[in-house]
């Protein structure tokens, strides 16, 4: 008997040992301290873990379990330090929808491999030991008596008792602060209660209760689709509308009111966009829509592509649902801009050289958005990955829609105006083809400011160079890149070449920005030709451009390097400072900037009129949140702002962002839930959210910042109610029902 318990007693204890360590190490890993807060909820499930290994009968069967729990709790801790270190966020089970695309890019890079060696020595090593101990201190056969078993089952027990305790316990000391007025308004981010059981904040959720305590809650939520929306009704709806303002009323009158009304509208989501990238020496089309038109140098964005996508033409991203077809791929809604555009007679285009079924745009981008018109790679035979893909990375050249599909592009039923939207996909990471395959067509790369690429690679070199790369027939724009540019978009940040000086590296990051360049050149070139082609047609004068970036160059942490930020510095928000500029009715010269590239068109283009949209710099703080409602205002539509989180970028009300992977920002504000950073001048100080919020306070400044951010989330869920709900599909939208307006026409 006493055998046996030692046995039983070994393999609990040894899972309990390591499970304890690998949260520690995880924690110390992903910066959240030794161990979560209330590391009591933590260790009572870590204790119900090892007693069930402990009461399992069979050896064999004890360590499949034994090596099961803790496999699962050392893949979850790789996969949240490595999310937590790329995003900022960490493992839901929410997340399992979007496994395809997350494996699709995911990469070496990625993660940390002596984190991963670690997990590996101590796993491995624990399950020889107890291999190596149970075969050494067998347990004769005929020991699990009835008495034996009565004991095992009552220490089962009491055991268990006592962890359910000591969860009780924990769950029982969380914040009891009194929720008075001054207090109700941020709850949100400090009560723990509605923290564990809504876990609006995943990070959050995670460092304050730990790997066990965090996932126990996420499972049974994704289980039973439960969410905190389940409690606002109808008739909260109804009533959040009525009190909406329409937007005559809030922007006024002014000069951009419907400056592009009944005009064809190009919306081009660009890639991973950095400004660095929008350039005269590359990319001199771009550089001079930006330069000659209106150019938003202080714009934000930090989303996954398909948020991102789904804010310019949705105006919000649902918090507590997928727009996936088993969910909502049924409602209705209206109030997005393919649908508004559609009912007031514009046709609808949607452009992606990716396949449909990546984030389910074949499906959301038609029966949601209410795109009428919509091209993926399986509809693009001209297009070589419609038959020779191979594999996420085997990108095709965004520049092949503009020449094979600019008929498709264009297209417009019955002489009417077009709206197309094309998300680009050619400047995604990652970057190191040239890296892994040399400086093409170069011997030499440079490693200092002022170097030039020099030398050309042999014959043989060259060949092999364009067999083994990924990302094929970026060549002709390599050769033209032998150095970093020089003359960039005014009021916007050009590449810190001194920062790669001083930490070494200029050469290797010089390699990665020119494949990344390339894509962007290979961009440039694609809307070279439809400006000419639109020119000669005489459209060009009667179509509006706009382009904004998804996000950064994250990829490798290239954004850090290039912008000369530390790594870590997550809350430096330079690092999400991207591309968005509009171009209509300006002119357009570029004789002399015309690339060596063939079918590269000169163009010498003199607008027929100034308007407002012309050589401009907005250099207020604006997100991807406030492109619809911009839009709308130049299209000329009066709408209900409740609609939408944004506002119009020609206002002067400020939109701050919030990101769905993670992080609630302003210019100078960084809210992580966990910590605020406030900066100073060049220096950025970090206060403890929770610590500051209920001690000395914070000044008004960041209490009005996080009053805001509040307000987003009472916003939010509204906004999530009228999709779970289908709040609008027995609603008139575009006529008004009961008195309330949603979107009309100004004139």
């Amino acid at each position: 008997m006493k055998r046996l318990l030692i046995q039983k007693s070994v393999f609990a204890l040894s899972y309990l040992i390591l499970a304890v360590l690998v949260e520690m190490i995880t924690f110390l890993a992903i910066g959240f301290g030794v161990l979560p807060h209330y590391f009591g909820l933590d260790m009572a499930l870590m204790l119900i873990c090892s007693f069930i290994i402990f009461i399992i009968p069979h050896r064999v069967i004890q360590l499949v379990v034994w090596g099961l729990v803790l496999g699962i709790q050392v893949v979850l801790s790789i996969a949240n330090e490595a999310l937590y270190s790329m995003s900022g966020t960490v493992f839901s089970f929410t997340m399992l929808n979007l496994v395809n695309e997350v494996t699709g890019v995911m990469d070496a890079s990625f993660l940390n491999w002596w984190l991963i060696a670690v997990f590996v020595v101590m796993f491995g090593g624990g399950l020889a030991a107890n291999i190596v101990f149970a075969k050494k201190y067998a347990v004769p056969k005929g020991l699990y008596t009835k008495n034996s078993i009565c004991i095992m089952l009552v220490a089962f027990i009491l055991a268990d008792c006592c962890a359910g305790i000591l969860y009780l316990v924990t769950l029982e000391s969380f914040s009891g602060l009194e929720k008075d007025e001054y207090y109700d308004r941020l709850n949100i981010f400090y009560d723990k209660t509605d923290l564990y059981n809504e876990q609006f904040f995943t990070a959050k959720a995670f460092r304050e209760f730990g790997t066990y305590g965090y996932f126990i809650v996420n499972i049974g939520r994704s289980i039973s689709g439960e969410t905190y929306v389940d409690e606002v009704n109808v008739g909260d709806v109804d009533e959040y509308f009525a009190e909406g303002q329409m937007s005559e009323s809030v922007y006024g009158d002014n000069i951009y009111t419907g400056a592009i009304d009944g005009k064809n509208v190009v919306l081009i989501v660009i890639e991973s966009g950095e400004w660095y990238a929008i350039n005269k020496e590359y990319t001199p089309t771009l550089y001079s829509m930006a330069e000659d038109g209106i150019a938003m140098t202080d714009f934000h964005a930090r989303d996954k592509t398909n948020c991102s996508e789904a804010l310019s033409i949705m105006g919000s991203y649902p918090s507590v649902t997928s727009l996936e077809p088993e969910s909502v791929i049924e409602n209705s809604m209206p109030y997005t801009l393919p649908n508004i555009l559609g009912e007031y007679g514009y046709t609808t285009n949607y452009f992606h050289i990716n396949e449909g079924s990546y984030y389910s745009r074949d499906e959301v981008f038609e029966r949601l958005y209410g795109f009428q018109n919509t091209h993926f790679l399986e509809d693009l035979p001209l297009l070589d990955g419609y038959e020779h893909k191979n594999g996420f990375y085997d990108f095709d050249k965004d520049s092949e829609v503009f020449k094979n599909y600019s008929d498709e592009f264009t297209y417009s039923e019955d002489g009417g105006p077009f709206f197309t939207q094309m998300m680009t996909l050619i400047s995604h990471g990652k970057y190191t083809d040239l890296l892994d395959f040399g400086n093409y067509p170069f011997e030499t790369t440079p490693s200092a400011a002022g170097e030039v690429s020099e030398g050309m690679m042999s014959e043989e070199e060259l060949e092999q160079f364009s067999e083994r790369c990924q990302v094929k027939g970026l060549e002709d724009y390599y050769r033209l890149i032998d150095r970093f540019p020089s003359t960039y978009v005014s009021g916007t940040q050009g590449i810190d070449e001194q920062y790669l000086e001083e930490q070494e590296l200029y050469s290797e990051m010089f390699l990665r920005y020119k494949r990344y360049q390339a894509g962007l050149m290979d961009l440039d070139y694609g809307v070279n030709m439809l400006v000419k082609e639109l020119e000669e047609s005489g459209e060009l004068k009667d179509t509006f451009f706009m382009f904004y970036a998804d996000h950064s160059a994250y990829y490798d942490q290239m954004n850090y390097a290039m912008k000369g930020i530390d790594a870590g510095e997550f809350y430096n928000t330079e690092l999400y400072a991207v591309p968005c500029f509009m171009w209509y009715g300006g002119s357009m010269d570029l004789n002399a900037e015309a690339l060596d590239i063939e079918g590269y068109s000169a163009i010498n283009y003199s607008a027929p009129a100034s308007g407002p949209l012309t050589s401009k710099k907005i250099t207020k703080f604006c997100n991807t949140y406030d492109i619809l409602p911009t839009l709308l205002q130049l299209l000329d539509f009066n709408y209900n702002v409740n609609l939408y989180h944004g506002t119009s970028m020609f206002s002067a009300d400020e939109t701050l962002f919030v990101s769905h992977e993670s992080g609630i920002f302003v210019d100078d504000i960084y809210f992580s839930t966990i910590n605020l950073y406030v900066q100073e001048g060049e220096e950025w100080t970090t206060y403890d959210f929770d610590e500051t919020y209920h001690a000395d306070g914070f000044n008004k400044r960041e209490l009005d910042f996080l009053y805001r951010a509040a307000d987003y989330y009472d916003k939010q869920a509204m906004l999530d109610a009228v999709i779970l709900n289908d709040y609008f599909a027995d609603i008139n939208f575009f006529g008004g029902e009961d008195g309330v307006v949603y979107v009309q026409k100004v004139s």
